[in-house]
Protein backbone atom coordinates (compact mmCIF):
# COMPACT_ATOMS: atom_id res chain seq x y z
CA UNK A 1 0.00 0.00 0.00
CA UNK A 2 1.14 3.51 -0.86
CA UNK A 3 0.94 6.95 1.49
CA UNK A 4 -2.10 8.29 2.26
CA UNK A 5 -2.69 10.85 0.13
CA UNK A 6 -2.73 15.18 1.31
CA UNK A 7 -5.73 16.97 1.04
CA UNK A 8 -5.17 19.51 -1.22
CA UNK A 9 -5.69 23.43 -0.02
CA UNK A 10 -8.23 25.20 -2.65
CA UNK A 11 -6.87 29.03 -3.13
CA UNK A 12 -9.37 31.63 -4.45
CA UNK A 13 -7.82 34.43 -6.62
CA UNK A 14 -9.01 38.14 -5.81
CA UNK A 15 -8.60 41.15 -7.94
CA UNK A 16 -8.64 44.64 -6.83
CA UNK A 17 -7.59 48.07 -7.80
CA UNK A 18 -4.99 50.69 -6.63
CA UNK A 19 -4.38 54.39 -7.19
CA UNK A 20 -1.00 55.44 -7.89
CA UNK A 21 -0.94 57.00 -4.17
CA UNK A 22 -2.28 53.85 -2.87
CA UNK A 23 0.29 51.71 -4.24
CA UNK A 24 3.11 53.98 -3.50
CA UNK A 25 1.77 54.16 -0.25
CA UNK A 26 2.37 50.51 -0.11
CA UNK A 27 5.54 49.46 -1.68
CA UNK A 28 6.72 52.31 0.83
CA UNK A 29 5.47 50.67 3.89
CA UNK A 30 6.37 47.33 2.75
CA UNK A 31 9.88 48.09 2.38
CA UNK A 32 10.03 49.67 5.82
CA UNK A 33 8.10 46.56 7.59
CA UNK A 34 10.48 44.42 5.57
CA UNK A 35 7.54 42.41 4.28
CA UNK A 36 6.09 41.78 0.86
CA UNK A 37 2.93 43.55 -0.36
CA UNK A 38 0.73 40.00 -0.47
CA UNK A 39 2.19 39.01 2.97
CA UNK A 40 0.53 42.53 4.57
CA UNK A 41 -2.86 41.94 2.93
CA UNK A 42 -3.05 38.98 3.65
CA UNK A 43 -2.44 39.14 7.53
CA UNK A 44 -4.76 42.82 7.74
CA UNK A 45 -7.59 40.37 5.91
CA UNK A 46 -7.04 37.78 8.32
CA UNK A 47 -7.73 40.11 11.24
CA UNK A 48 -10.91 40.85 9.90
CA UNK A 49 -12.06 37.19 8.16
CA UNK A 50 -11.06 35.21 11.03
CA UNK A 51 -13.89 34.58 13.28
CA UNK A 52 -16.52 34.21 10.47
CA UNK A 53 -15.39 30.61 8.94
CA UNK A 54 -17.87 28.78 10.26
CA UNK A 55 -20.80 31.52 10.13
CA UNK A 56 -23.70 30.15 8.35
CA UNK A 57 -25.45 32.70 6.22
CA UNK A 58 -29.88 32.72 5.55
CA UNK A 59 -32.34 34.80 4.38
CA UNK A 60 -33.56 37.23 6.77
CA UNK A 61 -37.07 36.32 8.52
CA UNK A 62 -39.54 39.03 7.22
CA UNK A 63 -41.95 39.72 9.89
CA UNK A 64 -45.29 40.44 8.55
CA UNK A 65 -45.58 43.50 10.46
CA UNK A 66 -42.34 44.81 9.61
CA UNK A 67 -42.34 48.24 10.84
CA UNK A 68 -42.99 46.69 14.72
CA UNK A 69 -39.48 46.35 14.42
CA UNK A 70 -38.43 49.43 14.70
CA UNK A 71 -40.52 50.15 17.92
CA UNK A 72 -38.59 49.86 20.88
CA UNK A 73 -40.80 50.14 23.99
CA UNK A 74 -44.72 49.15 24.27
CA UNK A 75 -45.93 52.85 24.18
CA UNK A 76 -44.80 53.27 20.83
CA UNK A 77 -47.51 50.34 19.84
CA UNK A 78 -50.32 52.96 20.94
CA UNK A 79 -52.55 54.71 18.93
CA UNK A 80 -52.24 58.16 19.02
CA UNK A 81 -55.89 60.36 19.42
CA UNK A 82 -55.94 63.43 17.99
CA UNK A 83 -59.21 64.31 19.45
CA UNK A 84 -59.20 63.92 23.81
CA UNK A 85 -62.58 62.56 24.74
CA UNK A 86 -61.87 65.38 27.84
CA UNK A 87 -62.80 68.65 25.62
Amino acid sequence: MGRAQKKRTVFRKYKFRLSKSQSQSLQNFCKLSDISPNKLIKKVLKEYTQEYTDEKISKAYSDKQQLSLFYEREADYEQLDLFSKDS
